[in-house]
């Protein structure tokens, strides 16, 4: 596992969860629940351009989850269109299902998507339906059966309309035992086909999946999937390393907390009727410096627009346990840096400010 350590010149594969939106729930993931947010595309584009600002050398950037990056197309083109001045000898990718791939497939080639991995994890509609609790192809739902083949035809279909618009097709097949193991073959068969590139296959504990990528071997360019080293985003769950952390800057030097006892991050946004402003006093010391009284939920569109006018125009980041699409839009936007997290303020606000290190992350 990543252990935070990392050099200036070393090459490095980010993953950006831009996809609040999920159109799948697979089977085995169904009870499970998670904190993780998706970045707004201000947010996204504002954490690449800090990692090569800190000298990192980026070769993928992988646009991904939580969600489905085609549940949300727009705000996936959006990020796509802002990083553009970004991705000069990096390669531009994103992971998905492929429902609404085939119809996307020239707009992601227009923006420089150049791989597109693309979660195939059978091609029959009877495994579908034992593996998805659940399909949305639409915004409606559809019974499981007929969400199962549409999903098997979109897939097929992404991968010819990707592949014509000239976008490598990478298959990603994750295998459960008794379920899709013995469709290894019949994947890689199919995909094949229709233009696929190469197969990566993963698979839970007790799958030989050196035996079964030699079986997809022959029929096109397979292998065991390893996950690259994984850099957690700032302002998410799981964000403890340095380069993860906003700065202080001489125009924003002071930090934005939503706390309800003043001793804990552990309030959402929207809840909060004052921030605390934390910054650093004449000897360089940071502590609290006031209390602002933030705009009524009544302000209605503009509310957060006056938060960032009134409360946090001195301030580089907001601390909170959670924070909803628009103010995270308006506030990253202004270069003011969401951190979603619950911990103790004065240990955040030392880290924040380089003077320790964090000691737990929200999981």
């Amino acid at each position: 596992m990543y252990d935070g350590t990392y050099t200036a010149s070393m090459t490095v594969h980010i993953k950006l969860p831009i996809a609040p939106r999920a159109n799948y729930r697979l089977s085995r993931t169904a009870d499970e629940k998670t904190d993780s947010a998706a970045l707004v595309p201000a947010e996204a584009v504002a954490w690449v351009q800090a990692l090569r600002k800190g000298g990192k050398n980026i070769q993928i950037l992988e646009l991904c989850g939580p969600g489905d990056v085609l549940a949300s197309l727009p705000a996936t083109l959006d990020c796509l269109e802002r990083l553009q001045p970004e991705t000069a000898n990096t390669e531009l990718s994103l992971t998905t299902i492929g429902l609404g791939a085939a119809s996307s497939a020239p707009a992601l080639a227009r923006l420089g998507v150049k791989t597109v991995n693309l979660l195939v994890d059978t091609v029959t509609s009877e495994t579908a339906m034992k593996l998805y609790t659940w399909i949305r192809p639409a915004k409606k739902n559809v019974p499981m059966a007929q969400a199962s083949e549409i999903l098997i035809s979109a897939q097929a279909e992404a991968v010819e309309a990707l592949t014509d618009a000239g976008i490598r097709v990478l298959i990603r097949s994750t295998l459960v035992r008794g379920i899709n193991e013995k469709e290894v073959a019949a994947i890689a068969e199919k995909m094949a086909g229709l233009g696929a590139s190469a197969m990566e296959i993963d698979g839970e504990e007790g799958v030989d999946l050196e035996k079964l990528s030699s079986q997809a071997s022959n029929y096109l360019p397979a292998s065991v999937y390893i996950a690259p080293p994984e850099l957690p985003p700032p302002g998410v769950p799981g964000s403890c390393t340095d380069i993860s952390m906003p700065k202080p800057t001489e125009d924003r030097p002071n930090v934005a907390v939503v706390s309800s006892n003043g001793m804990d991050v552990d309030m959402h946004l929207g809840q909060a009727l004052q921030v605390l402003i934390y910054g650093p006093r004449d000897d360089g010391l940071a502590c609290l410096l006031m209390a602002r009284q933030t705009p009524a939920a009544g302000a209605g569109p503009d509310r957060w627009k006056l938060l960032a006018e009134e409360c946090l125009h001195d301030c580089f980041a907001l601390l909170a346990t959670h924070a909803g699409d628009a103010p995270r839009k308006e506030l990253a936007g202004l270069g003011i840096q969401v951190v979603l997290t619950e911990d103790n303020v004065e240990g955040l606000v030392d880290v924040l400010y380089g003077g320790g290190k964090k000691k737990k992350c929200k999981k």
